[in-house]
């Protein structure tokens, strides 16, 4: 890896490219990793999310742009304006390798832009150029715009919508149609920045590792993925929508704000039945061999003009499926392209819809103003992602985000999330110890930052399970290093630790021992949670550590796991929670010991 850092500081124009230390590199690896290193050393303490003192940080990972498969991913990251915690989210396409083809490992953005302004990057011409014209634009013709601006047709462009530019703590970019680094309001920090968009246009080509180990690599991950195409895994012909069977089957599917793990109509909404419907047009991210992502022919919907529109992936069908009580298909295929459009994340907009229907449902919230506001209300669905985005009525309340709209309202035990994060579309009752992942998780609840391998249901003691939690935290932050693909996880016998492994000793050109890949791992926790506490000021981080109430009271009403709490007792969980500090080098009150802290030389 070259190591080229490009910093972009909008309140006073100044570009730099800078070299990363090969030390960092060698114990951040890269992508996330970069970001919890970068973020811990820059952003001061206690600074608000949304002032120019915010650090917006782009990190494709080191096999980026190369010939390794299933790596076309990249990392977002800032203090998260939703949660005030270390945020770093992910998406694929291909902005990540294009980055990488410019020439850049990283990239930093500072500082506020005095009007708005978008980012061009074409190798070594890097420009701040006026976006006065793209104010207030959606998504798409952001896109077509700046294309032309650029004469560039493949140019590859990350903007923001309406929402971003509202400081809409749930928005979120866009990127190549619709790939979104969703999580964490990270539009709000682009719009903060007065920044509308980053646009890239590499001509290199990036050369580091081994190419015959890295080849070896190549050829043993085609191979495998080959094996389970030919097997007929549901992820290579449906995508991600081929989870909602298995999901609701777990008792793990949100229905209604999450009242149930069970939705009496999942089998409407499943990936072959939208394939029956609707054309699909695969749209795999570079360079992968598994093609999950996929558009839809748009020409029989009515209300775009667009050839094609984003196929939804599983989190999407739950949170705008069975938690707001939907089983159309069109309805989330226009709910997903409204939020690609205005920029908004599906997870955290469909939880802020349906805590909504719930509060009027149970009678919190009365007024016309919430007259239609029910689940199953196809028709409210549309009208509340506008107000969200424009902060229009209530809507302007659901923009602070979940947590901060129910303190507003009142329904604190309504508001499903952790950190301020809404929680991701499975519910930890339906596995044993999963509460925990979501919990601990420097960003709130996200569901990609590693499950216990397990599938029991909550009906025994989670403590036999926390090593296990703990070690698939920690390869699922290799991952998020490298950056490969979640959904690796389809090729035959799964992508192993092994996998990790060989990538990072071909790109190392050395092999690198299990010890020191898992010491990289626990570094970048520890790191994550060290800037954490930069921005508490009383608190300490098991304050935050906590799940809703409604998983650790409420027992699912039905279903494979009819009965299952988070956890069998609040005892257990602090029994399990206080194993995980103890495991991981926290004291009681889950701050990092000064000798773990020494140990991993942060």
């Amino acid at each position: 890896m070259k190591n080229n850092l490009l910093r972009i500081n909008l309140t006073n124009k100044e570009i730099f490219k800078e070299k990363i230390p090969k030390e960092i590199e060698e114990k951040y690896i890269g992508g996330t990793g970069f970001i919890s290193y970068y973020l811990y050393k820059e952003i001061k303490r206690r600074i608000e999310p949304l002032s120019p003192e915010n650090k917006l940080i782009i990190a494709p990972g080191p096999a980026q742009g190369g010939k390794i498969p299933i790596t076309g991913r990249y990392a977002v990251g800032a203090l998260s304006p939703l949660t005030n915690h270390f945020l770093d989210s992910h998406a694929g396409g291909f902005l990540g390798p294009e980055i990488r083809f410019a020439g850049y490992d990283l990239i930093i953005i500072e500082g506020k832009a005095e009007k708005p302004v978008y980012i061009s990057v074409k190798d070594d011409v890097v420009k701040i150029k006026e976006a006065k014209h793209l104010w207030g634009k959606l998504f798409y013709e952001t896109e077509d715009t700046i294309r032309k601006d650029e004469s560039e047709p493949k140019m590859r462009i990350i903007a923001i919508g309406p929402a971003g530019e509202n400081l809409v703590t749930i928005s979120c970019p866009t990127a190549d149609i619709h790939h979104n680094p969703g999580r964490g309001g990270l539009g709000a920090v682009f719009g903060s920045k007065n920044l509308k968009a980053v646009a890239v246009k590499g001509s290199g080509k990036p050369s580091n590792g081994n190419p015959d180990k890295i080849d070896e690599v190549r050829k043993d991950i085609l191979k495998r993925t080959k094996e389970a195409k030919d097997r007929g895994a549901g992820m290579f012909i449906y995508g991600t929508s081929n989870a909602v069977a298995f999901s609701n089957e777990m008792s793990q599917y949100p229905t209604r704000n999450w009242q149930s793990g069970e939705f009496e109509e999942y089998e409407k909404l499943s990936g072959e039945i939208l394939d029956e419907m609707y054309t699909a047009i695969k749209r795999p991210c570079y360079n992968c061999p598994i093609g999950c992502s996929s558009t839809l022919d748009a020409s029989v919907f009515d209300w775009t003009e667009k050839e094609e529109v984003a196929r939804p992936e599983y989190e999407t069908m739950a949170m705008f499926g069975g938690n707001v009580g939907i089983s159309d298909h069109e309805t989330i295929i226009r709910a997903n392209y409204l939020c690609n459009q205005l920029g908004l994340d599906t997870i955290s907009a469909g939880s802020a819809i349906a805590m909504t229907m719930e509060a009027v449902e149970k009678g919190f919230l009365k007024g016309s103003e919430f007259e239609g506001v029910e689940f199953g209300n196809r028709v409210k669905i549309f009208e509340m992602l506008e107000m969200i985005a424009y902060r229009k009525g209530f809507g302007d309340i659901l923009a602070k985000g979940v947590a901060q709209a129910a303190e507003q309202w009142g329904v604190e035990d309504l508001a499903i999330h952790v950190k301020g994060l809404p929680f991701a579309a499975w519910d930890p009752r339906g596995k044993r110890g999963l509460g925990l992942s979501y919990s601990t998780a420097a960003v709130g609840a996200s569901h990609l930052r590693g499950w216990p391998q397990t599938s029991e249901i909550p009906d025994k003691s989670a403590i036999d399970v926390i090593d296990s939690l703990i070690e698939q935290q920690d390869y699922k932050s290799l991952i998020d290093c490298l950056v490969v693909c979640t959904f690796s996880y389809v090729i035959e016998g799964g992508f192993t630790f092994k996998d990790r492994q060989n990538i990072l000793s071909a790109l190392w050109d050395r092999k690198v021992p299990r010890k020191e890949m898992m010491e990289i791992a626990q570094r970048i926790w520890i790191t994550k949670r060290l800037f954490n506490i930069n921005q508490y000021e009383d608190e300490k981080p098991v304050d935050y550590d906590v799940l809703p109430k409604r998983f650790m009271q409420e027992p699912l009403p039905s279903g494979r796991a009819e009965g299952s709490k988070a956890f069998i007792s609040e005892e257990d969980y602090e029994k399990s929670l206080q194993l995980l500090y103890k495991k991981r080098g926290l004291d009681q009150f889950g701050i990092p010991t000064k000798e773990e802290i020494e140990r991993l030389g942060i």
